[in-house]
């Protein structure tokens, strides 16, 4: 070794020892995490009862759970926070008809919808992305809407052919969770997550040939779901 390759790894060693040279296991830690597994859906819906015109008192609904597919993309950031990307496969929620006004229908499945709700979190990690165990809250943006919602045939049965709307809805979301590594690639992934989503609720029916309305209700529906999540992640 010359003097100037001395010269020049002495300087490269003696910024490593100061910090000003990135470790290469900063390097090497993978930036991305993919995660795939199941979703359990578990509303604790509010409401007031349904009013409008031609619609009897004490109607009201119970909004039912559901157990989907849960996906996420995760992107580390500098320092202890992470971008993630929370996902699924759109479970379908059935309602439920609540309150003495239902009479013979009370308990029983009046609507079915597939839900969207898609969130992103910005998240803090408490021990630093690179351990083993690693616990982390998160705060972000959460967008629900919904599809093929359609009343179902005790309600039709009930009412005539029936049409449906929620409305969508953007709000804040919550979730704590935790990052098993099992090794550089693979981990656990388990999260509980809470969204303050609302919807308004608009039921129309009408005569056999739906050329006249013969009632209209409505109602705002609070969903408080919590989405607990378990799932296998690969780091990249």
């Amino acid at each position: 070794m010359n003097s100037l390759q001395r010269t020049v790894l002495g300087s490269a060693l003696a910024l490593g020892s100061l910090g000003l040279l990135p470790a290469a296991h900063a390097d090497d830690f993978p930036k991305n995490i993919i995660y795939v597994g199941a979703a359990y859906l578990n509303n604790h819906s509010s409401l007031p009862d349904l009013t409008g015109y031609n619609t009897p008192p004490n109607l009201n609904l119970a909004v039912g759970n559901a157990t989907t597919l849960g996906l996420g993309y995760v992107r580390n950031l500098p320092g202890p926070w992470s971008f993630e990307l929370a996902l699924g496969y759109p479970p379908r929620v059935r309602t439920y008809a609540e309150g003495s006004g239902w009479a013979s229908l009370r308990g029983v499945g009046v609507t079915d919808v597939d839900v969207y709700s898609p969130t992103a979190f910005l998240n803090y990690h408490i021990r630093g992305k690179q351990a083993t165990w690693d616990p982390f809250v998160g705060l972000g943006v959460n967008y629900t809407w919904f599809r093929n919602t359609r009343a179902l045939s005790p309600l039709t049965s009930l009412q005539g052919p029936t049409d449906i709307h929620l409305s969508s809805d953007l709000t804040w979301a919550a979730h704590v969770g935790m990052i098993y590594r099992l090794n550089s690639r693979w981990s656990v992934v388990g999260t509980i997550a809470y969204a303050d989503v609302r919807s308004d609720l608009t039921s129309t029916s009408y005569t056999p040939d739906r050329s006249v309305i013969t009632s209209q209700a409505k109602t705002t529906i609070k969903f408080n779901p919590v989405v607990y999540t378990l799932a296998i992640g690969y780091s990249f």
